[in-house]
């Protein structure tokens, strides 16, 4: 999905309770595009709330945070942490913390956090209680059981905000509540907030505070006109925007060469997804022929602009995860067009051409529905071009657009015949290929899966996945990692396509820093964590 999430520029400068906040920031502040109102913002600096506004992620500070990018860990309430064995996690917190009360932070609060997850499981967004058993503390020690070995698992618990006891313990009902006079644990407290935007203020119990280069943060309201957006983006309204630009060189960067620049590194895969349940698809032979059939930089051209290319049928998102590479896929897993031999394993698999259409040993012409969001432009414009490529080989093939929910319910409960979607994306080889491929979420047709909707079932590849949970050293998770990425690569349990974009655009007015291709720290996403790693990173132009 080509995501267009833009602010509209507000004329107005200055900030007050009730009053607008503009989009301009003083030369020491910064201003960020990126929460939607409907019209107007609601505010819920609830960290545990999955409405919360985006700069809730500067107000409350996990133990460590984790790159979307490639996975890498950042310190920040904790220090280090450690597997003493595949099921017990020790972290050792960092001293000297503050809430911005200038009360400390203690474990107490870390165990008080995780408890309260416990205690009411509608804040468990991340099922952190589905995988462990026990929470304890010593002194700076932080002591994790899991149920059973799951070493990937710790980037759930790494990423998880933590809340200060002697407040929270006050609430009556943490699931409903908003949090309008936020205390925490991060670079910034509430300044101002109105509901066309808000301002965070730098904080002066922050135990990083020296390094924080914005004293302010501004975040305008966005407006619902996309193409609003996408202009005031464009004017440069912000120093940060997370936007797609068609020609982003000519739209964006030649406005001001000197100070506008862009990363749009791959943030997942996009695929064709096959149901397995169905004949021809639960053919791998069939499958293979499919991804022959298929031009992929034709496809990430027509969807992306070429902003991104063909995805590795390996399943690993490319450069990012590169160091997880089996170095003997050949071309890194791209499948590169091949039809001839296309042909041959539909062949194989029982199905010639003739005439223009592909048939069965029966007669029976092969057709196939791709579904697809009505509303996800490049997604559709992949699918045209699998059509026309599809069609060369004589597959018939048809798309149903309907909108996201019934979508969504149509891949969850597994009726459909080929869809396109998401494949990875979450910085973790385990969680990406875990996500897609364990056996588990293999349900039976009408019965709702959120993961695997292909229904994909593989001894060898629950058995790897099982290995890499299990995995505390680099060479064990490499040995599991290569299994999967075979699997995925000679199976073909979804014909991998493109890459999707993460769309950062940047100025550099009054901040440097940002992340890039030659320092991948962070994805450029400003609507999640992210948007602490790559703050805290920044510097003074």
């Amino acid at each position: 999905m080509i995501a267009v999430l833009c602010m509209a520029g507000l004329s107005a400068c200055g900030t007050d309770v009730s009053g607008a906040v503009g989009p301009a920031a003083a030369a020491d502040g910064l201003t960020i595009q990126g929460d939607a109102g409907s019209p107007n913002l609601i505010e819920d600096f609830n960290p545990y709330a999955g409405s919360q506004l985006h700069g809730t992620y500067l107000l409350y500070e996990p133990l460590e945070l984790v790159s979307g990018f490639n996975g890498a860990y950042t310190p920040y309430l904790a220090t280090s942490y450690k597997f003493t064995s595949p099921t017990t996690l020790v972290y050792t917190l960092r001293s000297g913390v503050k809430w911005s009360d200038g009360q400390p932070l203690t474990s107490a609060d870390v165990l008080f956090s995780f408890n309260l997850l416990k205690k009411y499981p509608a804040l468990d967004g991340s099922g952190i209680w589905s995988q462990i058993s026990s929470v304890k503390v010593s002194g700076a020690s932080v002591t994790f059981t899991f149920i059973k070995p799951d070493v990937p698992f710790a980037t759930a618990i790494a990423s998880t905000p933590i809340v200060p006891a002697h407040i929270w313990s006050k609430i009556a009902d943490p699931a409903t509540f908003t949090n309008l006079d936020p205390v925490g644990d991060g670079p910034y407290v509430l300044g101002r907030f109105s509901p066309t935007g808000y301002v965070l203020t730098k904080s002066p119990t922050y135990w990083d505070a020296a390094t924080i280069a914005p004293t302010s943060v501004t975040f305008p309201a966005e407006a619902s006109n996309q193409n609003t957006n996408q202009l005031e983006v464009a004017s440069g309204q912000f120093d940060w925007s997370y936007t797609y630009l068609p020609d982003i060189k000519t739209t964006f960067v030649a406005k001001d060469p000197g100070t506008r620049s862009y990363w749009f590194p791959p943030g997942g895969t996009i695929g064709l997804y096959l149901n397995l349940t169905k004949a021809p698809y639960n053919n791998v032979d069939f499958r293979r022929a499919v991804s022959l059939s298929l031009q992929r930089n034709q496809i990430a051209l027509k969807a992306v602009e070429g902003y991104l290319g063909p995805a590795s049928q390996s399943g690993l998102i490319l450069p990012n995860l590169k160091p997880y590479l089996d170095p003997s896929l050949p071309d890194q897993g791209v499948v590169t067009q091949n039809v001839p031999q296309a042909m041959a394993l539909f062949a194989q698999a029982g199905f010639r051409k003739h005439g223009s259409r592909l048939t069965a040993s029966n007669g029976t012409p092969v057709d196939m529905t791709i579904i697809l969001p009505n509303s996800y432009s490049d997604w559709l414009d992949a699918a045209q071009a699998i059509s026309q490529q599809l069609a060369a080989v004589g597959i018939d093939v048809s798309l149903d657009t309907p909108q996201a929910a019934q979508y969504l319910s149509s891949i969850y409960s597994g009726n459909f015949d080929a869809a396109i979607g998401g494949f990875g994306g979450t910085g973790s080889p385990y969680n990406d290929y875990n996500n897609a491929l364990n056996g588990s979420f293999a349900t039976p047709i009408n019965t709702a899966t959120t993961n695997n909707f292909e229904r994909f079932k593989s001894t060898a590849v629950d058995q790897a996945l099982a290995q890499l949970a299990g995995a505390t050293t680099l060479a064990a998770q490499k040995k599991a990692d290569y299994t999967l990425e075979e699997q995925v690569y000679s199976q073909v349990p979804v014909v991998l396509l493109y890459y999707g974009g993460s769309w950062g655009l940047f100025q550099t007015t009054r901040f440097t820093g940002w992340p890039s291709a030659q320092d991948p720290y962070a994805l450029p996403t400003n609507y999640d964590a992210s948007i602490l790693q790559v703050v805290s990173h920044l510097k003074k132009a």
